[in-house]
């Protein structure tokens, strides 16, 4: 299973981003959300520039946005085995946090969020990086198909020798 990463060009500073005068120090935190699987990538596309500007409008700076793409899920979400999985590294004050948590609650398409806080006083001259995009997990069935498990089942299980004993010479 190889997990191919692609590099995607950072788009253009958000009008109204903010800019810091040299020496100040924010909070930096992650915030890791997961989406409902059937969004198309333009979709997760819309939804983490909708963060970022968030970021931006409440005197924020996003450092970084890493898409995981789709995964499977330790259990079920939404009656949902796998999500879209977003990651996103940010600097700002303590509103900041509230505030995104409370558009990620809001919206329809988020299933699960989580943030934590990473760091006190780091300089808000931290650069920028690139946005980047995984691939995500191979969409592989849950089950053997249907066929399949009725042709182990009539061949006594997996064929695993479960139950069978064996003479010894």
């Amino acid at each position: 299973m190889d997990e191919t990463t692609t590099e995607v060009a950072a788009s253009e500073p958000v009008l109204g981003a903010p800019t810091f005068p040299p020496g100040t120090t924010l909070r930096e935190y992650e915030t890791i959300f997961a989406l409902k699987p059937e969004l198309a990538d333009e979709a997760v596309d819309r939804f983490k520039e909708r963060v970022r500007s968030l970021i931006h409008r409440e005197q924020g700076k996003a450092i970084k946005f890493t898409v995981w793409g789709k995964k499977k899920t330790q259990y079920e979400l939404e009656r949902q085995n796998r999500a879209t999985y977003v990651h996103v590294d940010y600097l700002g004050q303590g509103g900041l946090v509230a505030e995104i948590e409370r558009n990620l609650r809001m919206s329809d398409d988020v299933v699960r969020y989580q943030t934590v806080k990473l760091g006190d006083e780091v300089s808000a001259d931290k650069p920028v990086e690139q946005d980047l995009k995984l691939a995500g997990d191979a969409d592989q069935p849950e089950r053997p198909p249907r066929e399949e498990r009725e042709r182990r089942e009539e061949f006594g299980g997996d064929g695993g020798g479960e139950g069978e004993e064996f003479e010894s010479a």
